[in-house]
């Protein structure tokens, strides 16, 4: 089910529905598996180019990259075996002829802010608080050092999940609409993410990106709303930090579209949501006609707000400093539709179950003047919000 707020579709509070997949593919452990009727068929071959050819095959498509799945992309470059973690699927994607249903839904404005659970609970991280600073410190020691300007780092949550989790979506939604909310159900696991950032959308031969950098809370007066707009709006440091995805999404635009076609439509605006404001820009390119599905993803995947600048290395350091498995969390979830046009979102503020354990992570993007303190709290922050809405608070 994808819940749009004018992400997935141009109406905003509607919600697209897909029932009784007719197959679906997975990537596992280097391995493309074809499920349909309870029957499964390992295929053989590229897994970029297997994908490609099925989601070419004029299906509705619903599904996910995870992050990991750039193994596949880059190919001399695997996750460390440190790595610890669930062991979902690399891409995941459910086939469908039809929609099942496409409505409008009134949002009740007025949550009764009544928890899911029957007690509060909080989760489990997986790195203590001088673990979490001392990645951040040899992070910066990479800045320093000119490796990279900037890497996106995170920490993972887990928690005891006694409720559907379909019923999170609900509430998020309620509590702060966003334009690509959805919950995707394979099975074994199940997936909700209350993304705000747009991947890739491609509608004919257009390729658009809006890459988020900048964040600020809205604030509990119209004064300090107000302030704290303008603080975000006025930014050097943000607008640097944005500066440097916006760069790094036009390079990578630049490989599969046009030769002078990709431009900047929006730089720095600021996007208001009901507790946040964010600041995002806007990236245009026209695909060159040969450009395939899979040239997309090798050009693009994974997205550059949830790695870093430059990539390639950022990654490398991602792979080094973290000590679990992303999985869905900073792939890209969406659909593709019969005519070949596709939306992905970025996959933030992910929630994965896996029988009786919900799990989340929570990180942000490290600069030179980044503060090691400062950013394990702001971790700590975006776990609290994840949690207070699964209790039933405001966030």
């Amino acid at each position: 089910m994808l819940s749009s707020g004018g992400g997935w579709s141009s109406e905003r509070d509607t919600y697209t529905k897909f029932e009784n997949p007719i197959f679906s593919l997975r990537v596992q452990n280097g391995n493309v598996i074809l499920e349909t009727h309870g029957n499964q068929i390992q295929i053989k071959g590229n897994p970029i180019k297997i994908l490609e050819n099925f989601l070419e095959k004029k299906y509705y498509a619903v599904g996910y990259f995870g992050y990991e799945f750039y193994r596949f992309i880059e190919q001399d470059f695997t996750p460390a075996p440190h790595k610890n973690g669930a062991d979902f699927p690399d891409a995941h994607f459910l086939f469908f002829n039809e929609i099942a249903e496409k409505k409008t839904k009134t949002r009740k404005n007025n949550c009764n802010n009544k928890s899911f659970l029957n007690e509060e609970i909080s989760p489990n991280q997986n790195m203590t608080k001088s673990q979490y600073t001392n990645m951040i410190e040899k992070a910066r020691s990479y800045i320093k050092q000119g490796d990279i300007y900037q890497v996106n780092l995170s920490q993972k949550f887990r928690f005891p999940l006694k409720i559907p989790l379909q019923k999170f979506l609900s509430r998020l939604y309620e509590e702060q609409p966003v334009p690509f909310a959805c919950y995707l159900d394979f099975g074994k696991f199940q997936i909700v993410s209350g993304s705000m950032e747009l991947f890739l959308r491609k509608k004919g031969q257009k390729l658009v990106t809006k890459p988020i950098k900048g964040t600020r809370k809205r604030g509990s007066s119209e004064k300090e709303d107000k302030e704290l707009y303008s603080e975000l709006r006025r930014s050097e440091k943000e607008q640097a930090e944005n500066l440097m995805i916006v760069d790094l999404m036009r390079n990578d635009l630049g490989r599969v579209c046009e030769f002078g076609s990709v431009e900047v439509n929006n730089l720095f605006k600021i996007e208001c949501y009901s507790t946040l404001y964010q600041m995002v820009s806007e990236v245009e390119g026209t695909l060159r006609k040969q450009a395939t599905t899979g040239d997309i993803l090798q050009a693009t995947f994974p997205p550059g707000s949830v790695t870093g600048a430059p990539k390639r290395r950022a990654m490398e350091i991602i792979d080094e400093l973290e000590p679990h498995l992303r999985g869905p969390y900073c792939g890209a979830i969406g659909f593709f539709e019969p005519s070949g046009d596709f939306t992905l979102s970025v996959a933030i503020r992910v929630i994965v179950n896996e029988g009786n354990e919900g799990m989340f992570w929570a990180g942000g993007g490290i600069v030179w003047d980044s503060v090691p303190d400062q950013e394990y709290k702001e971790t700590l922050i975006k776990s609290r919000a994840t949690m207070k809405t699964l209790n039933g608070e405001k966030i």
